[in-house]
């Protein structure tokens, strides 16, 4: 019963770490995006 516990917590714990990255990695380009159009809209407002 335990090691199936720590089995079953073990499956879990690698699926929401793959998640996580996921959402690390969305928010990361989602970041960089909003950054550079940021950038590129200011310097066209700039010149």
């Amino acid at each position: 019963m335990l090691c199936g516990t720590s089995d079953g917590l073990l499956t879990n714990l690698k699926r929401n770490y793959s998640g996580f990255i996921v959402a690390l990695q969305w928010l990361y380009s989602g970041s960089t995006v909003a950054l550079q159009w940021l950038y590129s809209g200011s310097t066209v407002a700039l010149q």
